[in-house]
């Protein structure tokens, strides 16, 4: 068989429907399978798929085993030459999966590739990525950016604006849409399930180039990615799933030692700029309303509501539970 797709699903079911719907209209031209497996959705996924989807292989878990370790269920169990992992919020276009699958064909040295990820609207979405470092999380989530520092390092890491109409080899691609060879995976390990969800696409891709693999953006082959609909239920916690990955990612990549330090400097460094917003955003907000700026008071009560809510809700787990 030369493809398995393999769609991970909890409480999504009717943007699975659509995604499966949409392999289903723009088949491959090769032999494939469809693995999905659920992480306990209460939103009657598995019963639609036991009763509309006969040709899917369903994996039906009882607890939410998180992104990673669902992925693997299904690696373990598949019998393509080439696994495709896909989120289920997404819609694949005519001839995307035979022109990734092509990708792999010609080039043997290619260990993974992925597509265009557009919205519905047709624009398309950032999916290629690079290697994350201290510094550049420093400057791009915390209060650094207000002052500048790291801006130089996390300028240059970032300034390369990236050609999305050109097929080209890359150093990251989003885990929504990623064509891998099996053998590859059987080569440097399935995902890794320390991560529960985030940064293991990033892991896995950072693996596979160190195994001497290229890994490809494919611009002909087009998936639409509505985004975000299993994250966005647990929207109030997605920063704080977010971190503990990253602080995995860079343990496993960078040691302890050095994470260690990282991961302090980076957790207060993320409460001063809550801190330092809510300051600001209260001073604006005054200002607006003696000014009577209704948007700009409306903005900013939005910014000083949602660093408190992270203070008193969630800077504790924060703190000491990632």
């Amino acid at each position: 068989m030369k493809l398995s797709v393999i769609i991970v699903s909890w409480n999504v079911k009717n943007d699975l429907l659509n995604c499966l719907r949409s392999i289903e209209e723009n088949r491959p031209n090769y032999n494939f399978e469809i693995i999905v497996v659920d992480n306990t959705s209460t939103d009657g996924t598995v019963d639609l798929l036991r009763k509309d989807f006969s040709n899917v292989q369903l994996l039906a878990n009882t607890e939410n085993r998180g992104f990673s370790a669902a992925n693997n269920q299904a690696i373990e169990i598949a019998k393509g030459e080439y696994v495709l992992l896909l989120n289920p919020d997404t819609i694949v276009q005519p001839h995307s999966l035979d022109n990734l699958v092509r990708i792999l064909d010609e080039n043997p040295t290619v260990g993974a590739c992925g597509p265009r990820l557009t919205d519905t609207d047709g624009t398309t979405c950032p999916s290629v990525g690079y290697v994350p470092t201290f510094r550049a999380l420093l400057y791009g989530k915390t209060f650094f950016r207000s002052v500048g520092i790291f801006r130089g390092h996390y300028k240059k890491l970032t300034a390369h604006r990236f050609n999305y109409d050109s097929q080209t080899d890359v150093e990251q691609l989003s885990g929504a849409a990623l064509l891998v060879r099996r053998s590859v995976m059987r080569e440097i390990g399935l995902m890794d399930d320390n991560f529960f969800m985030y940064y293991e696409d990033v892991d896995l891709c950072l693996r596979i180039r160190k195994a001497g693999w290229r890994i490809v953006y494919v611009p002909e082959a087009v998936i639409v990615h509505v985004g975000g609909r299993s994250s966005g239920q647990v929207s109030h916690r997605k920063n704080i799933m977010l971190y503990k990955s990253l602080f995995i990612y860079f343990r496993k990549h960078r040691g302890q030692p050095a994470t260690a330090l990282f991961r302090l400097l980076f957790k207060l460094a993320v409460i001063i700029r809550h801190i330092l917003n809510m300051i600001l955003a209260t001073a604006v907000f005054v200002i607006s309303i003696l000014l009577f700026d209704r948007r700009k008071r409306l903005k900013t009560q939005a910014k000083i509501k949602d660093s408190m809510n992270f203070l008193a809700r969630h800077s504790w787990e924060f703190m000491f539970k990632t």
